[in-house]
């Protein structure tokens, strides 16, 4: 039986999964991997952080929202 997508964000073990995705990426292994390269002049590390960041909070608001709805 197919799980709607409903049902998935209502799980604590999907949240859970979520928090440990954003700490992995935010990790210090993955962070010094782009350390010391820029691209148009700006540190591909602070390129790196604004996304997983923005990815994170995005994220966070979609499944939030349609919890409720």
């Amino acid at each position: 039986m197919p799980h709607s997508y409903h049902d998935l964000l209502g799980q604590k073990e999907f949240w859970a999964f979520l928090f440990v995705l954003g700490w992995l990426l935010l990790n210090w292994p993955m962070l010094t991997l782009s350390y010391g390269y820029a691209v148009m002049g700006i540190p591909l590390i602070l390129i790196y952080i604004t996304a997983v960041w923005l990815a994170i909070i995005i994220m966070l608001y979609l499944f939030d929202r349609g919890i409720y709805e």
